[in-house]
């Protein structure tokens, strides 16, 4: 096996086996590693949903609840102030590396479509990390106009939006309803209902 295709595999083992070591420190496990809800989330540390649990209670064509973040760069971002055209919600970590693969591939779509066709807003659920890991993901993975903010005890939009698995994805048509719910890593088919819906709102 190519040499650089074995350090890729075992950055990726690694990464994720450090995402289980945090996701168990932070609580959003119980003894069993079995996901339970918390002020912060009710997560569980994969990019893909288990048969066995039940799928969020908010549907595609409600509208998607309303909420007040405070972006690291110091704006409020509020559901109505991001009205006007397709807003994707992203709930992640810095450290979850299918987010990472995922935002760099609408990344690409975005400045494909010339960089102003929709909005994203990436909120993070993991409360031990820093205002500086959120920049430092903008800056590897996204482009720079994404916004970029935590969820805390004060917005509860994850749990508001009933989130259980990180890379956890809400497509947002212009007046704010929920045209796509997604959990796997973003690819061609997700980038397509992108563009489908951006097309829809133009």
């Amino acid at each position: 096996m190519n040499s650089g295709i074995t350090k890729i595999i075992i950055a990726v083992i690694l990464a994720g086996g450090l995402g289980l070591l945090i996701a168990n420190n932070i609580g959003f496990f119980n003894s069993k590693n079995e996901p339970k809800l918390q002020k912060k989330a009710n997560i569980n540390n994969s990019p893909e949903p288990q048969a066995s649990l039940e799928q969020p209670k908010i549907k595609v064509g409600e509208m998607f609840p309303d909420f007040k973040v405070a972006e690291v760069d110091g704006a409020s971002i509020t559901r109505d102030v991001l009205k006007g055209k397709t807003v994707i919600v992203w709930f992640t970590t810095s450290w979850c590396v299918p987010c990472q693969i995922g935002a760099r591939e609408v990344s690409k779509l975005d400045n494909e479509l010339g960089g102003n066709a929709f909005n994203v807003l990436v909120i993070f659920v993991d409360l031990s990390e820093k205002d500086s890991d959120l920049i430092d993901w903008r800056q590897k993975f996204a482009n720079k106009d994404w916004m970029v903010a935590f969820d805390n005890d004060l917005t509860n939009l994850a749990k508001k939006a009933d989130i259980r698995f990180l890379d956890s994805k809400f497509i947002l048509d212009k007046n704010g309803v929920i045209k796509n719910i997604d959990f796997k890593q973003a690819d061609g088919n997700y980038l397509n209902t992108i563009r489908q819906t951006v097309k829809e709102n133009t």
